[in-house]
């Protein structure tokens, strides 16, 4: 959320320039490091014990199937082994497509008797690739669901939840299916079994809109059903994770752009047997209490078992610069914030250079006292002077980076080196007075990979 000018520009700069560029030419600049893209690998055929197992698929499908694996989820292979009916014999599913000639997925089921594996048929998907595969039993009689994510298309997802029963012709019987974007099985009534649950992003529409789903099997019923839908933020781009916590808040992290981030965060309501959404704002369609300008997710960052939620709080008065040029973007804490009673509290607050990359964390003391200023990426530290024209007051420290290989600064002293760059910092007499300390930055630093 880029803040809006209304600051003289001209008096602001010479402001600004001057009272950094006697320091900034103390360093030599930085440097910086780009990460490789993961490595794509096709997926693995079988060895071992179930060598059986791919010798009768390749007889029964033929050598001509290029194997698929889920992307996502826990199972990354093109062959799933289990006892899906709890019948105290194995059964099997492979995920292959026939080269050149079909572009959707299939399914190939098999069921070993007499530690002999069995062809029983194969059942064509609905799209070009796998998701994510989760074999779960939703009603606990005791037989497991198959829930396949397939994907259709770049952005489209369909989740398909098939009841396996080798019995029958069609050996998995299809009990629903629907569109998607993340999904996770959720025990969400706390009632000892979990449930279907997942977030869809329509876009179809003239405005787009989004709602969080749970569907359920009753026990000892063959069907799913629409337990609660409830609508959320269809403003995003698209979903990063879905986190339970302890205290049972489903915690959905959406991108909002290229660099910023909500969190939904739902609940159920036992009285209404639905979801509740505490933080959506039905009359404007929108999510705004959890923003923030960083692509960082809901963590424990205490380790105490209890999520937190970032949210971005602009640092007042914050201004970047680059190179001379002013420009008109804030800098924001991360407020990070427990979740109870349908409110946020601030447990702690945090900032991120991430051009830099290191995390400084700032007592809750200090905001609303302090600005930062920043030229070209080092971070400069004031008190935040209201009544003064241009609302600097004096420099109270500093925090800056170098290559490895230049020397360190005059009076600075050194915190790290990480990924070939020196972090140091300098606190200055007003700075000491103002109550700063060298164990805020041996305690509260850390270099990090998060990005803007």
């Amino acid at each position: 959320m880029p803040r809006n000018g209304g600051i003289a520009l001209k008096t602001r700069i010479v402001a600004l320039i001057m009272s950094v560029v006697m320091i900034a030419l103390l360093f030599n600049g930085c440097s910086l490091s780009l990460k490789a893209p993961e490595t794509l690998m096709s997926p693995p055929k079988l060895t071992g014990g179930h060598q059986a197992l791919q010798d009768i698929f390749e007889t029964e499908v033929g050598t001509n199937a290029a194997l698929i694996a889920p992307i996502n989820g826990e199972h990354k292979s093109a062959f799933i082994i289990d006892d899906f009916n709890s019948d105290s014999m194995e059964e099997a599913m492979v995920f292959y497509s026939v080269k050149e000639t079909e572009e959707t997925v299939s399914v190939g089921i098999f069921q070993k008797e007499n530690e002999e594996w069995k062809y029983i048929k194969s059942v064509t998907g609905l799209g070009s690739s796998i998701d994510t595969v989760v074999i779960e039993d939703m009603n606990g009689d005791g037989i497991k669901e198959i829930i396949i994510g397939w994907n259709l298309s770049t952005f489209n997802k369909q989740v398909s939840v098939y009841e396996p029963d080798l019995s029958l012709p069609n050996a998995f019987t299809g009990l629903g299916s629907y569109q998607y974007n993340l999904l996770e099985m959720i025990d969400v009534d706390s009632d000892g079994g979990k449930e279907l649950f997942f977030v869809n992003l329509d876009t179809t529409g003239v405005v787009p809109s989004a709602t969080a789903n749970v569907f359920k099997i009753e026990e000892n019923k063959r069907a799913i059903n629409e337990l609660s839908t409830i609508s959320i933020d269809g403003n995003v781009s698209g979903y990063n994770q879905i986190t339970v916590g302890d205290d049972g808040y489903i915690y959905v992290d959406a991108f909002k752009n290229e660099h910023d981030m909500i969190t939904e965060i739902l609940s159920w309501d036992d009285k209404t047997n639905s979801l509740n959404a505490p933080l959506f704002d039905s009359e404007t369609q929108s999510t705004t209490a959890t923003w923030r300008s960083f692509r960082i997710p809901v963590s424990d960052i205490d380790s105490d078992g209890k999520l937190e939620v970032p949210v971005g709080v602009e640092v007042v008065g914050s201004t970047q610069v680059k190179s001379g040029a002013l420009q008109e973007e804030s800098i924001y804490y991360v407020k990070w914030c427990s979740f109870a009673d349908g409110k946020l509290k601030a447990e702690k607050y945090c900032l991120y250079n991430t051009a830099e990359g290191y995390s400084l964390d700032i007592p809750s003391s200090w905001v609303g006292k302090i600005t930062i200023t920043s030229l070209d990426s080092q971070w400069y530290f004031y008190r935040w002077n209201k009544s003064a024209s241009e609302h600097l007051g004096d420099l109270l420290f500093t925090v800056v980076s170098h290559a490895t290989d230049t020397p360190g600064l005059d009076g600075y002293s050194r915190l790290t080196e990480y990924n070939n760059k020196a972090y140091e910092y300098l606190i200055t007499a007003s700075g000491k007075s103002f109550g700063v300390k060298d164990n805020h930055f041996k305690d509260g630093f850390s270099v990090t990979d998060i990005g803007g």
